[in-house]
């Protein structure tokens, strides 16, 4: 894992000035440590995507599952049902869905 996250780090050194949006992308993963293969996004997709499903309290998951992609949207997910989550985080920038935890959430009104 670590030399893939160096081999990234290599890349947008050595890239310069990238051209285009780059998120990381994964399906449905159980860890965020396999969320980390960077995927040059498509012309029309404007926002890097991590939609997180999860059961249980805080860090005490019992149950979580992640996905990150390019979007040309960005979702609106915010669901409770007790202790059952799924939440969306949007951003639009290099790279910038690197955790699975809540950021600053983009807001599009």
């Amino acid at each position: 894992m670590k030399a893939s996250l160096l081999a990234v780090l290599a890349l947008i050194l050595c890239a310069g000035q990238a051209t285009g949006l780059y998120c990381y992308t994964c399906e449905w993963e159980q860890s965020n440590w396999s969320c980390l293969k960077a995927n040059k996004c498509s012309d029309k997709d404007e926002y890097c995507v991590t939609n997180v499903a999860s059961v249980g309290v805080g860090f005490l998951s019992l149950w979580k599952r992640i996905t990150k992609k390019c979007s040309e949207t960005c979702p609106r997910h915010n669901f409770q049902l007790g202790l059952a989550t799924y939440t969306s985080y949007c951003c639009q920038s290099f790279l910038c869905n690197l955790s699975a935890c809540p950021g600053p959430r983009l807001a599009k009104d």
